[in-house]
């Protein structure tokens, strides 16, 4: 990476830590079919760093990003997020084709990777039991969705913006 890659990676690095840190509307909003999940700001600046640079340059805000979740004691909710977000930057970034497509791409493998990841890790880490796990998948695929659109859509508008100046 070169340093204005590393300069800005680490500066949307920043943004996304701050977005985590940050409670309450706008920055952070109870998803209302398992409140104990909620929509946030955090995976827009990896975004931005993915569309404006390269996957490794993403890849590393991402770390930053997620990194304030691990220093602040949440081990397990760190794990889910860096996940989370490390499937939607992977999904966009492969085959790139046009917006739409890596979009519907970013999304998909957000929803079919952390489907597995709570599958099992929610009965690991939080003793759920399965039947109970199973019965969240569906509301919390859904709520990936919506979570991979919300860091998509915007970051795409903000690159656009950015790259015609």
């Amino acid at each position: 990476m070169r340093t204005r890659e590393v300069a800005v990676a680490s500066v949307l690095g920043g943004l996304s830590a701050m977005f985590e840190i940050i409670r309450g509307p706008p920055f952070d909003i109870p998803f209302p079919l398992f409140p104990k999940i909620s929509w946030d700001l955090t995976g827009m600046p990896m975004m931005v760093s993915l569309l404006l640079y390269n996957p490794l340059c993403a890849i590393y805000t991402c770390l930053i990003g997620c990194s304030i979740i691990f220093l602040r004691g949440n081990t397990y909710g760190g794990i889910f997020k860096l996940i989370a977000e490390l499937s939607t930057i992977i999904g966009f970034a492969a085959f790139r084709k046009n917006f739409v497509i890596d979009t519907v791409k970013a999304a998909s493998a957000r929803v079919i990777i952390m489907t597995v990841v709570n599958y099992y890790l929610l009965q690991l880490f939080y003793l759920i039991p399965e039947k109970a796990v199973v019965d969240l998948l569906g509301p919390i695929a859904i709520f990936n969705m919506t979570q991979a659109l919300i860091n998509i859509i915007p970051a795409y508008v903000i690159s656009l913006r950015v790259k015609q100046r």
